[in-house]
C-alpha cells in the first residue's frame, strides 16, 4: 500500500490523501481552497472511491474537479451539502462497510453534524481522522480501534489550552452585540446550545444554521451526545426568528465574506462586532491585526492532550500531523512518542 498526502501536510491547507493498494485507487476527502488565490491541487487519475469525513468547504469543494462517474461515500448529512448528480454511496456515521476487500470502519467525529473518521483494516490499520474534536459539547467522539498509521487533524498545532478555559474568554468577547461567522453544521448549533444552557435567550441563528438545528432535534444520526436530545428540542421551539438585532448572530458562513454573515458585514446599519472563532484566511487575519475584528478561538480541533490521548487509543507508531506546520518533527515525536510523518509519500513497507 501507498499513501500520498496531496494536500493538507505542513500547513492548513484542503484536505486530500490519496491510498493506493493493489487492486483499489482511494482518494481521502477532496478539499477546496482556503484561500481566494490558492492553487488546487492536483487531481489523481483512476480513482475507484472518494471517502468524504465532513461537508466543510476545505473537505469536499474540490469535488468538483472529479469525474461525475465516481462512487462518493459520505453520510446522509454530508451528501445534502453535495452537488446534484453525484454517484453518492450513503454510509452510518457509527459502523463499517466495504470497499472491495478493504473493511472501512467509521465513529463520529466530534467535530460536525454527520462527520465521520475511517478506519481501513489495511497494513496493520490505517486511520484518517478529517477533522476532529474530542471536546465537543455537542457532538460526540467514538475511540477508534488500533491502526499502526495515523493521519490526524493537528490543525492547533501543539496548542494545549483546553475548552473550558477558552469558555471563559468567549464570555469576555461576547458581552457586546457580536456576529460569529460559522459553518452551519459545526459549531453554530453548539454555541446557541451552550448560550442557552448560561439563560441567554437573545441568540439569532440563520436560516442555514437553524435548518442544522432542527435536523438534530428530529433524529440523531450517530453524530450527537446522548444527553442534548431533550436540550435541541427546546431550543428549535423556543428559539426566535432569525433577528439582526439580537445579542448573539450566529451566520453562515465561516470565513465572513459569504453567506448571511457577508450580507450583514456588508449593511452600514449592522453594528456588530464580528468575532472568528476558527480558522481565518488572510483577509480575515489582516482585519484581526488592523483591530477591525476580533478573535477568540473555540476548540474545534484536538489539543495536544487530546492527540495523546488519539495515539494511546490507537497505539499507532505512525503519525502524520496534518492541516498544520510541522516546525520541529523531534518536538511532535517527544509530545506523541510515535515516528512522526513529514514525508507526503509513504510506503507502508517502510513503516514496518
Amino acid at each position: 500500500m501507498k499513501i500520498e498526502i496531496i494536500s493538507g501536510l505542513h500547513r492548513k491547507a484542503p484536505a486530500a490523501i490519496l491510498v493506493s493498494t493493489p487492486g483499489q485507487r482511494i482518494l481521502l476527502d477532496a478539499g477546496g481552497a482556503l484561500e481566494p488565490d490558492e492553487a488546487p491541487w492536483p487531481v489523481p487519475n483512476d480513482l475507484d472511491a472518494v471517502l468524504l469525513s465532513h461537508d466543510h468547504g476545505d473537505h469536499i469543494a474540490g469535488l468538483s474537479r472529479l469525474p461525475m462517474d465516481i462512487p462518493i461515500y459520505c453520510s446522509e448529512v454530508t451528501a445534502q451539502a453535495l452537488p446534484p448528480g453525484r454517484n453518492v454511496q450513503p454510509i452510518p456515521v457509527r459502523g463499517q462497510f466495504r470497499l472491495g476487500d478493504i473493511l472501512v470502519t467509521t465513529g463520529s467525529c466530534g467535530h460536525a453534524w454527520g462527520g465521520v473518521w475511517f478506519h481501513l483494516d489495511v497494513a496493520g490499520g490505517l486511520f484518517y481522522s478529517g477533522d476532529i474534536s474530542m471536546e465537543s459539547a455537542l457532538f460526540r467522539f467514538d475511540p477508534p480501534p488500533p491502526a499502526d498509521i495515523a493521519l490526524v487533524d493537528a490543525s492547533y498545532g501543539l496548542y494545549d489550552t483546553p475548552q473550558r478555559q477558552q469558555m471563559d474568554k468567549l464570555r469576555v468577547h461576547l458581552q457586546q452585540p457580536t456576529l460569529c461567522p460559522v459553518p452551519p453544521s459545526g459549531r453554530a448549533v453548539e454555541l446557541a446550545l451552550l448560550s442557552a444552557r448560561e439563560g441567554k435567550t437573545d441568540i439569532a441563528l440563520d436560516a442555514a444554521c437553524r435548518a442544522m438545528l432542527i435536523q438534530m432535534a428530529e433524529q440523531n444520526d450517530g453524530s450527537l451526545q446522548s444527553e442534548v436530545a431533550a436540550e435541541l428540542q427546546m431550543l428549535a421551539q423556543t428559539l426566535p426568528l432569525f433577528s439582526a438585532d439580537a445579542q448573539l448572530v450566529l451566520a453562515a458562513d465561516p470565513d465572513g465574506i459569504n453567506g448571511m454573515a457577508g450580507t450583514l458585514r456588508g449593511r452600514e446599519d449592522f453594528h456588530h462586532r464580528t468575532l472568528f472563532t476558527g480558522h481565518m484566511n488572510q483577509l480575515a487575519r489582516q482585519q484581526w491585526l488592523a483591530g477591525e475584528v476580533e478573535f477568540c478561538r473555540w476548540n474545534v480541533h484536538p489539543t495536544l492532550s487530546c492527540l495523546q490521548a488519539l495515539v494511546s487509543q490507537l497505539s499507532c507508531r505512525w503519525f502524520a500531523p496534518l492541516f498544520t506546520v510541522i516546525d520541529s518533527p523531534t518536538q511532535w515525536q517527544q509530545a506523541l512518542n510515535c515516528h512522526i510523518i513529514t514525508d507526503p509519500m509513504i510506503e507502508t513497507e517502510r513503516c514496518q
